[in-house]
């Protein structure tokens, strides 16, 4: 579990826990970006699952449903989990668009924000630039390259720079 903001946090499968020690967080919703989740989680929490495919862009539905959800909590004052199968790519990229909809900040400082505070965040390409693009702010090359440049614990396998620039023709595509 990785905390952005005290009514912010992002985790994967592995950092929900048990039930006993989910509660504890005090989460009032957690967006699912992935499928399954456990099935108790409906017992502790408002739950908002849309699943969508990591290492593909989001589909512009799923995203405006889900960041009109999202926002309606923030709104609130409620503690939001977003979750995913990792947590490094998908809740990680839509709490950025979040935070850039909501918390009156750029989307490359919501970037910088959620990368300094979780370790194991590694955005797709394609999902971080479809985000980017969903919120209004197109990345280009040379941010997207300090964005990963930016990652405190590099994959062995970065991002090459042809699926960066494939990431980027979405734009035009």
């Amino acid at each position: 579990m990785n905390f952005i903001r005290p009514n912010l946090a992002v985790c994967g499968f592995q950092g929900i826990g048990t039930q006993d020690r989910f509660r504890q967080h005090g989460f009032h919703a957690q967006f699912q970006c992935a499928d399954p989740f456990d099935p108790w989680l409906t017992e502790c929490l408002e739950v908002k699952a849309l699943p969508f495919p990591d290492a593909a862009p989001i589909p512009p539905a799923i995203f405006a449903e889900g960041q009109a959800w999202l926002g309606g909590h923030w709104d609130q004052g409620n503690k939001i989990l977003i979750s995913c199968a990792g947590g490094a790519s998908r809740s990680v990229t839509m709490a950025i668009a979040m935070l850039t909809l909501k918390a009156d900040v750029t989307f490359l400082s919501a970037t910088a924000e959620v990368i300094e505070k979780i370790p194991e965040a590694y955005p797709h390409p394609f999902v971080l630039v479809s985000a980017s693009l969903l919120c209004g702010e197109p990345l280009t090359l040379s941010e997207l390259r300090r964005v990963y440049g930016s990652v405190r614990v590099q994959p062995p396998y970065p991002w090459s720079e042809d699926l960066l620039g494939s990431a980027l023709e979405q734009r035009s595509g």
